[in-house]
């Protein structure tokens, strides 16, 4: 049963009435859960369950009671945030796109505490970012190309046709197969890579970027990556102050600006910080299985899309922002 408990019911009550009118998969009880959770979690901005119980607005006996409610609700193997993003995604997408714009994607892996790692594709909305999918894995080191492959397979099947996409990406994503993977999906790209990977052009001369920066070259034009890699275009770009240059790889012919791009991806770093020190603190929790650390992010990405449409009705929220990337 729901008690009031000033604006944490408030919040929880919005939440769950636009719960309710998406498809989420979700049941009644699992819909209101993770609006009462991501509630408490905006009021306490922290992943505490003990915080949490002590707010979350349900009528109980004791903290202890809303304490298990918690831990029940995240181990529930049927909530899938997969599918809870589906409600989402397509409709934000299409918001943000209605005048033609480009959305960014963004592809990175941060830690989640000192055994889990989470390779997470985010959606720029201005400056900011909201997550799209993640996977969660026990590991202490990268999180290879078989996961990012299926994650972003999973995010193609959210995006409503008609919708162009651009991935930005760091140089540990500077691999053939996920250019290639770009490719097949018909998305353009701006992701980094390494300075010493062999570039090969059709005429059969050989040149890596960091060559390429020091001939004073500023783009390289329809070249493979590696023997048998993609064909794709490089932006080069060492800014004065800082010692290492950007090596952009991208699906259109290269200029300063397209090479910019690549700055997109600052979004998901600002994510990031919003999970961690600067807002949830989620390398505090204490969960030790990956299903239930990947529940958890589904109620912080909740919980971040509430607190970027700022109690607003999502669309109107979302047309207003000014500064949704426009595709060159």
């Amino acid at each position: 049963m729901r008690m009031q408990r000033g604006g944490v019911w408030h919040i929880g009550e919005i939440i769950a009435e636009d719960l309710e009118g998406r498809d989420v998969g979700l049941s009644k009880p699992q819909r209101v859960g993770l609006a009462d959770i991501a509630a408490s979690v905006l009021t306490c901005r922290s992943v505490n369950t003990s915080e949490l119980a002590n707010v979350l607005p349900r009528k109980v006996k004791s903290p202890e009671e809303s304490y298990r409610y918690i831990n029940r609700w995240l181990a529930n193997d049927k909530i899938q945030p997969n599918k809870v993003m589906e409600g989402f995604i397509p409709e934000i997408l299409e918001t943000i796109t209605a005048q033609g714009q480009t959305a960014v994607l963004m592809l990175d892996q941060n830690q989640v505490n000192k055994d889990f790692e989470c390779l997470m594709v985010s959606l720029r909305i201005g400056e900011r970012a909201i997550p799209v999918a993640w996977k969660v894995k026990k590991t202490k080191g990268e999180i290879g190309y078989s996961e990012q492959e299926e994650l972003l397979k999973i995010v193609c099947n959210m995006i409503p046709q008609g919708i162009k996409i651009l991935l930005a990406a760091d140089r540990f994503y500077g691999t053939a197969t996920l250019i290639t993977l770009c490719q097949k999906l018909g998305w353009s790209y701006r992701i980094r890579l390494k300075g010493n990977l062999k570039l090969i052009h059709d005429d059969g001369w050989e040149i890596n970027a960091n060559e390429a920066r020091n001939m004073g070259l500023r783009e390289l034009e329809y070249i493979k990556l590696g023997e048998k890699g993609p064909k794709l275009n490089v932006g080069i770009l060492h800014e004065p102050g800082h010692p290492e240059a950007w090596f952009i790889a991208m699906d259109t012919k290269p200029s300063l600006s397209r090479t910019l791009d690549y700055g997109l991806r600052w979004g998901i770093e600002a994510l990031f910080s919003d999970l961690k020190t600067r807002g949830f603190s989620i390398t505090k929790t204490q969960l030790r299985h990956k299903e239930r650390i990947e529940r958890l992010l589904l109620i912080l990405a909740i919980a971040l899309y509430w607190a970027v449409s700022t109690g607003m009705k999502p669309k109107e929220k979302l047309v207003n922002s000014k500064k949704n990337f426009k595709g060159r």
